[in-house]
This record gives C-alpha cells, structure tokens and sequence, in this order.
C-alpha cells in the first residue's frame, strides 16, 4: 500500500479484477476482495443461510455495510477505505492470499502471527476434516 491508501495488485491478478474488486471486512481481522461475479454468489450464499436471527442479521451487516465497489486504475491499484484499513490493521508491508473464490489482504506482520498460530494445528484441523469425509 501506498501513503494514499492504495494497494497494488500483482499483474498475474489483475485480469481477475477485471470487471472491478468489491473490499469488505474479512474474518480473522483481514480484508475480502472479490471480483463482482464471485461476490454476487457470496451475497447469495450470506443472505441464503442468514434467517431472521441475530447472528444472521449481524453477519449481514459486517460484510455489506462495510462493502466498497471500485475499479483498478491504470497501474493496478484500488483505494483501500481508511476503516477497512483501519479493521485490518494495514501497515507497510501488506500480504496478499489467494483463497479460493477471493483474494485476502493482511498486515505482513498479523499474518505471520496467523500462519505461526495456524501451523501448530495444520495437522489436527486435516485430520477433523478428513474425519468428516469431507475428501481432503
């Protein structure tokens, strides 16, 4: 990211964005950017499980209240808002990772803490899964 609050994506991403980047909160305090076709089916899917009860209304509000539509610029950037900066934590530098159906944007320095914390359990979260038959 820049002093602007831009952030630079990789060449090799910025055919995925194409059409635009919507940036919302993310989970685990980073941010979600998704291309506009693969947030409409994550709209779908939050609205779809998200009933009339409080945590399906809260999830509803974390994720579309805070989401912000743009477009790449000639270089490859899109303005990161000062809250989702702020939600995240951005500083220099930042890290980006593709996960699956979107693109996810972390301080360098939380997701290295997340990567060591997560590390520790790889194994033991490989082993529920593939207790669940889930094919993994």
């Amino acid at each position: 990211m820049d002093e602007k609050g831009r952030l630079t994506l990789p060449s090799r991403l910025r055919s995925y964005f194409e059409g635009g980047i919507i940036i919302t909160k993310g989970v685990d305090r980073c941010l979600f950017a998704f291309p506009p076709d693969e947030w409409a089916s994550f709209k779908a899917n939050i609205k779809s499980n998200a009933d009339l009860s409080a945590k399906g209304r809260q999830l509803s509000r974390m994720f579309f209240s805070m989401a912000f539509e743009a477009t790449l610029d000639r270089q490859g950037r899109v303005l990161v808002p000062p809250k989702l900066a702020q939600y995240a934590g951005l500083t220099q530098p930042v890290t980006l990772a593709g996960v699956d159906d979107r693109l996810e944007i972390w301080d360098t320095g939380e997701w290295n803490r997340y990567l060591s914390s997560a590390d520790e359990s790889f194994a033991e979260i490989v082993e529920e899964f593939a207790g669940r038959d889930s094919g993994v």
